[in-house]
């Protein structure tokens, strides 16, 4: 799977090799001396002489080595997200904002940082990111995914961001592109929980068993258990 999610991991896109690509890929610069912004691009802040000279040689060292700009963006974009696997999210940061330098339009520059923003706790930024992301490319069901769960995260909280009807008609958006996504329906059982319609809940926990298996919140099995038995009889 490609982006590694809120929580869920995703593929990675893979780039094919031109006859550019076979030299050693031009190294991203060190990360800069300065605090690390989360926004696309630092934010659209004014850098330094010197931070600005270092991105302008970056962009083109790429346009020297790869055959187009858009297998650069693949490129830095796989090792972006390696960086959000380990949790090294600064690295990863400044890995999406050199993309977005590279490609202003980039759905991977938004939807990482709108991922690493959910992870530092800002919801708010995270969703105006992933937001972003889906109106470049509508079709990124697992981004829209990541968008609900941000909005689930605000309505747990307590916060202004979310509510259960927001992400019930995202998830359900997500799901008419990939019937499939078993994280989707299974954030969609949690909504179902909340509204307490546990019958309903205990549907979508049984698509999400079919979809895979792996994904199911057995934790979430028991506690939606305790409101309602299984009506399979499968979930003790």
């Amino acid at each position: 799977m490609k982006r590694v999610l809120l929580l869920c991991l995703i593929s990675f896109m893979g780039y094919s090799q031109t006859k550019k690509e076979t030299a050693a890929a031009p190294q991203a610069p060190a990360t800069p001396v300065r605090e690390a912004k989360y926004e696309v691009l630092y934010g659209s802040k004014p850098l330094s002489k010197a931070d600005q000279k270092e991105l302008n040689e970056f962009v083109a060292s790429c346009d020297a080595s790869f055959g187009s700009r858009a297998e650069a963006v693949a490129f830095f974009a796989e090792r972006a997200w390696e960086y959000v696997a380990t949790a090294r999210l600064d690295t990863a940061t400044q890995r999406f904002n050199l993309i977005s330098a590279l490609d202003p339009n980039s759905v991977d520059a938004f939807w990482g940082l709108g991922v690493i923003s959910f992870q530092r706790g800002d919801n708010d930024l995270a969703i105006r990111l992933l937001n972003k992301g889906l109106e470049i490319d509508s079709t990124q069901s697992m981004m829209r995914v990541d968008y609900a769960i941000v909005k689930l995260d605000c309505y747990q909280k307590g916060m202004d961001c979310g509510t259960l009807d927001e992400v019930e008609t995202e998830l359900k958006h997500a799901l008419a592109q990939d019937p499939k996504n078993a994280n989707a329906w299974m954030k969609r059982c949690q909504v179902a929980y909340y509204k307490e319609n546990y019958e309903l809940a205990w549907t979508y926990f049984h698509e999400a068993r079919m979809a895979d298996i792996l994904q199911l919140d057995l934790n979430f099995g028991s506690l939606l258990a305790a409101k309602m038995p299984d009506p399979k009889g499968i979930f003790k």
